[in-house]
């Protein structure tokens, strides 16, 4: 079979295996990723209302990343490209995200993932949290019969413990490797709302609308009998101790990757009794914290297991934060009223092609690998994952893998060069832009994001020959199919 190595364009060279490290034994790895958590979100960068003692205390004891980007500026085409190296308008979902469980799995038959990579690698491997990304191959999928199809399993996954899609999109159950947890019942509740006992006309019109009509029926909206909205975020999180203890305590010998996916802080901004009213930021503001809470139970663990030494621990976002606005939840309190910028000082948010909604946090702590309290500006982006992570466990990326992924461990490690020459950003309604260095090309608009990061002044009239290279470089990795160069390696 034939194999691939990735590479940048010779100027900056920094192949899959260039920088391979070489470690006595394989670390765990814990891949976090959040959900609508921004830029301006936590106090390692720049949240004053909103505090994040354990996110920061990984930024202290390792690197923060000034330019990383989500491949999307929502939510199920992000998690398509991370676990695939992928850019997720390369397949199938144009635009927009999955609006339901009932979607057949958006990750092609016979693509391998990260979790497929790190499996082949001789790890244990756990998806936990948030799915949103379908499964099987016909749809509407059906979940009468008690357990379904083609999903994290077939994916690379040894143990599963997933919502069905997301916390406020239906049907609202967990699904532990494959299986329906509960009895499904009609909705009866406001799922923004939990007080609210009665599903609102404009949410049953919605589902109608996004969901029921293009499946033609059969998608009914319904939660699990025993389902506490109020505990989502806390159930995931003893079930990734229990993972890495059983793990630990079992398999001691084998690396374990964990890919954990909270809910939080996605509306609906709802949480166990213990967070509420601890942030200076409202109830999206607790919903913050509660990450953070899960991130100090998760580094805990490690700690007394001892196994905290030898584990990689990133921790991101999936898109920017919801636009600015009243949150049903907050007792119709604007955003704004808590004195608090959730994408920072960045323009946009979640959805939008601007910065805010894809320029995301991210955090990587490796003790003795990574040099505590560094900082570093360099681009990347979450496609990266699947090549950074070959890179440290020796595995040689197949040729119809990591089409958009390139080895971030050398920045990581506080290399100077860039590992990736440029970046294509997607907005909810498909719309593409592309950067290159400090350039920004969003439709016929020019920014020069060292000395606008606003995006306010537009320079394309100045700059018409950076418009038509950009233009031409988007139009070419989008014909091309990918945009990590590769050479054949014979086996």
């Amino acid at each position: 079979m034939k194999k691939y190595l990735f590479l940048l364009p010779l100027v900056l060279q920094v192949g899959i295996f260039g920088c391979q490290s070489t470690p006595s034994e394989k670390p765990n790895i814990i891949y976090i990723m959040a959900d609508d958590l921004g830029y301006g979100d936590l106090g390692c960068y720049g949240a004053t209302k909103i505090h994040t003692p354990n996110i920061d205390n990984l930024a202290e004891k390792g690197i923060k990343l000034l330019d990383a980007h989500s491949p999307a500026a929502v939510c199920t085409p992000t998690r398509y490209g991370v676990l695939t190296g992928r850019y997720s308008w390369r397949g199938r979902l144009k635009k927009e995200v999955f609006w339901s469980g009932y979607e057949r799995s958006l990750i092609e038959q016979g693509r391998k993932t990260i979790g497929n990579m790190m499996k082949e690698s001789g790890y244990v491997t756990a998806q936990i949290g948030k799915w949103h990304l379908g499964w099987e191959d016909e749809e509407p999928v059906n979940y009468e019969k008690g357990y379904l199809g083609r999903g994290p399993r077939d994916l690379g996954f040894d143990y599963s413990f997933v919502t069905a899609s997301a916390q406020n999109l239906y049907p609202l159950t967990f699904v532990e490797n494959h299986k329906i947890m509960s009895k499904l019942k009609p909705m009866d509740y406001y799922v923004h709302n939990p007080e609210q006992k009665e599903v609102p006309e404009h949410e049953i019109s919605w589902h109608k609308r996004k969901v029921e009509e293009p499946m033609g029926g059969n998608t009914p909206m319904v939660v699990a009998e025993d389902w506490n909205p109020y505990e989502v975020d806390r159930i995931y999180t003893e079930k990734a101790i229990a993972f890495i203890s059983k793990h630990v305590t079992n398999t001691p010998a084998k690396p374990f990757y964990l890919h954990l996916t909270p809910e939080a802080p996605h509306r609906p901004n709802i949480m166990p009794e213990f967070m509420r009213g601890t942030s200076q930021a409202g109830m999206r503001g607790d919903h913050v914290q509660l990450v953070d809470w899960m991130v100090g139970q998760i580094k805990e663990t490690l700690s007394e297991l001892k196994v905290d030494k030898n584990t990689l621990i990133i921790f991101t976002s999936d898109n920017g934060p919801k636009p600015v606005g009243i949150d049903g939840n907050q007792d119709g309190k604007m955003v704004t009223d808590f004195e608090h910028k959730s994408a920072g000082a960045l323009h946009g948010f979640k959805a939008s092609i601007w910065e805010g909604g894809h320029r995301v946090p991210f955090i990587a702590c490796w003790p003795g690998k990574i040099e505590p309290g560094s900082v570093s500006d360099k681009l990347i982006c979450l496609t990266d994952m699947m090549a950074t992570f070959s890179n440290i466990v020796g595995y040689e990326i197949e040729e119809n893998m990591g089409e958009d992924s390139f080895n971030a461990l050398p920045v990581l490690f506080g290399g100077q060069n860039e590992i990736r020459g440029s970046v294509i950003h997607q907005d909810i309604r498909g719309n593409l832009a592309i950067r290159k260095g400090t350039w920004k090309l969003i439709d016929k608009q020019l920014f020069n994001l060292d000395e606008d990061l606003r995006e306010s002044q537009d320079l394309a009239e100045e700059h018409p020959e950076v418009v038509s290279s950009l233009n031409a470089l988007l139009q070419k990795q989008v014909e091309e199919g990918r945009t990590a160069s590769q050479i054949t390696i014979k086996q």
